[in-house]
């Protein structure tokens, strides 16, 4: 009998111990960079208006150098569950990032994190009602095909930015200041990565992720943006 329960704990460990690889199999992580990305110089008259917002508290003061805000590092393929790291927000008095990707026939949620109240607005996107949000509260987008569809502010003017509506959005990913992105617990396979800014789509790679090791991808070149 003692021979026998010894067996019976040896065969345990031996599963869980499979299964603990499996797991770590399960997902992996995905780094990477963007270089060239800086968007087309504004006019001087579009910086004399921001610095104005700045000065009057309606912008926060953010660093010369291009801060990313509005690019998003995307991956596509054969993937039915959740959509991972697809959060956004009004952050800093702005869309953050200002470029945000859904499932198409799905929602998406932008939360408020600001001390004030937001109403977001989508042009051209049907049955679509800006309403305010105060702080800690959010706003559910119905996200059919189509778009992508211009995001604004109705209590604040110079709040921007995309939606794009994606059949097989599997991830996405902030762009940091520094050009970098990463994903995190993607299931091996193979995928495209995009990176969208505003309403177009500026760079793309077919990647494979392998099972049991994280994929380090070579730094992306953006394309210059056809936006005027």
């Amino acid at each position: 009998m003692g021979e026998r329960k010894n067996w019976i704990k040896l065969g345990a460990v031996c599963a869980a111990a499979v299964l603990v690889a499996l797991g770590a199999a399960d997902a992996e992580s995905i780094e990477g960079s963007v270089r060239g990305s800086s968007a087309d110089a504004s006019s001087e008259s579009d910086q004399k208006d921001h610095y104005w917002k700045v000065w009057n508290g309606a912008l926060p003061e953010r660093p010369a150098n291009d801060n990313h805000d509005d690019l998003l590092a995307v991956l596509t393929g054969k993937f039915t569950g959740r959509e991972i790291g697809c959060k956004f927000a009004f952050r800093g008095g702005a869309l953050s990032p200002s470029t945000i990707a859904a499932r198409s026939g799905t929602t998406i949620r932008v939360e408020n994190r600001d001390a004030f109240t937001h109403e977001l607005s989508v042009e051209g996107l049907a049955g679509f009602t800006p309403l305010e949000a105060g702080p800690g509260k959010a706003r559910v987008i119905p996200v059919p095909a189509g778009g992508p569809w211009k995001l604004g502010d109705r209590i604040y003017g110079h709040v921007e930015g995309y939606l794009h509506s994606m059949r097989e959005l599997v991830a996405c990913a902030p762009v940091s200041a520094n050009g970098k992105f990463s994903f995190q617990d993607v299931p091996p396979g193979p995928y495209s990565l995009r990176i969208l800014r505003g309403s177009e789509q500026v760079a793309s790679r077919r990647i494979t992720v392998p099972a049991g090791r994280s994929l380090q991808i070579d730094a992306l070149s953006i394309s210059k943006s056809r936006r005027k």
